[in-house]
């Protein structure tokens, strides 16, 4: 027994600075096809079509943001949170199934964490910011309709800022300046206050639409968009509360380390999940957002049927080549006859 732990277990992934532990393969069990407490074909394939969908989504979610009729200063930072959702596919999901087969795990952990709580970070803090400027719309519309837009663009660099923040506890953490409790006790705080702050803000907003007539266009559609961002704040305490609590529970209760890998790559995936959820629910929820979506994979259609069209395929080409390298051997065969 060293160090509390027993030596059936050994390192494999660390969450958050906090190393959890896989127990080792005794004798090979038969009946067991595949082994989900460690990296295998089938957690690669779940983490890559994870990343694939999440990079599709959000450059969809970002171009679409975007465009001319969709172009208005709120949307902006709903475009800042598709690019902090599409680094999750870019750099956080490709860097965990790095670590989870890299000898040099030690540095691997921590920039997967250091990755990992930058882009969460990023998100919750940009779900903040939109809470407090929705909250600001309806309860002063005049006032808002002044915004310049050199308040969006500060509105858009503080979440990236606190979250830099935030990650930097996790480099104090591995100079060992920092201890694990105080460590865990920033992550509380640092993911409870904004997200208490969003809750806040949109009862504050049910109450006032509840209180007001919603005769006036804008209105309604303030109201409509803020029940869209209630939802994607809903959805992100869902999929990202488990591994909080994961994290939180491996650093006060030493024997609940030895949790099988599968359960943490199972939560993992749930936490990545978040990353292209806010696609769907703009799909759903959005019918500008969904038309434009479809406008532009009509558009896709149209361009590769063209491309066709234009460009015949090798299989054709491949084809007559064969049948006239066949036709030469027949003739020669024939010749020699």
């Amino acid at each position: 027994m060293a160090n509390g732990f027993s030596p059936n277990y050994q390192n494999n992934i660390s969450l958050m600075g906090i190393k959890t532990y896989k127990q080792r393969e005794l004798l090979p069990n038969p009946a067991l096809k595949m082994n989900f407490n460690k990296w295998n074909i089938f957690w690669s394939i779940c983490f890559v079509s994870t990343a694939v969908i999440i990079i599709i989504g959000n450059c969809l979610s970002i171009s679409v943001l975007l465009r001319r009729r969709l172009r208005k200063r709120p949307h902006y930072l709903l475009a800042e949170l598709a690019i902090a959702d599409l680094l999750v596919g870019i750099f956080a999901v490709p860097i965990l199934m790095i670590t989870s087969v890299s000898k040099e795990r030690v540095l691997s952990r921590f920039i997967s964490d250091c990755v990992d709580m930058f882009t969460g970070f990023w998100s919750v803090f940009t779900l903040a910011v939109i809470s407090v400027e929705r909250l600001y719309a309806i309860a002063r519309p005049l006032h808002h309709r002044q915004l310049s837009f050199k308040s969006y663009i500060i509105a858009m660099v503080m979440p990236c800022v606190f979250s830099v923040i935030v990650t930097s506890t996790r480099v104090l953490l591995y100079f060992r300046i920092m201890t694990k409790h105080h460590f865990v006790a920033v992550m509380i705080i640092s993911l409870s206050t904004p997200l208490l702050m969003s809750f806040i803000s949109y009862g504050i907003i049910g109450n006032l639409q509840a209180s007001r007539p919603q005769s006036d266009h804008r209105a309604r559609s303030n109201t409509k968009l803020a029940y869209v961002l209630l939802l994607i704040t809903g959805m992100f305490v869902v999929t990202w509360l488990p591994f909080q609590i994961l994290v939180i529970v491996l650093n006060v209760c030493i024997p609940c380390r030895r949790i099988p890998l599968a359960v943490v790559y199972v939560i993992k995936l749930l936490q990545f999940s978040n990353s292209f959820i806010n696609f769907i629910i703009y799909c759903l929820r959005m019918p500008t957002y969904r038309n434009i979506v479809h406008e532009a994979i009509l558009r896709l259609k149209c361009s590769l049927r063209r491309q066709r069209q234009l460009h015949p395929t090798t299989f054709k080409q491949s084809n007559i080549s064969l049948i006239s390298f066949n036709s030469t051997l027949t003739l020669q065969n024939i010749k020699r006859l």
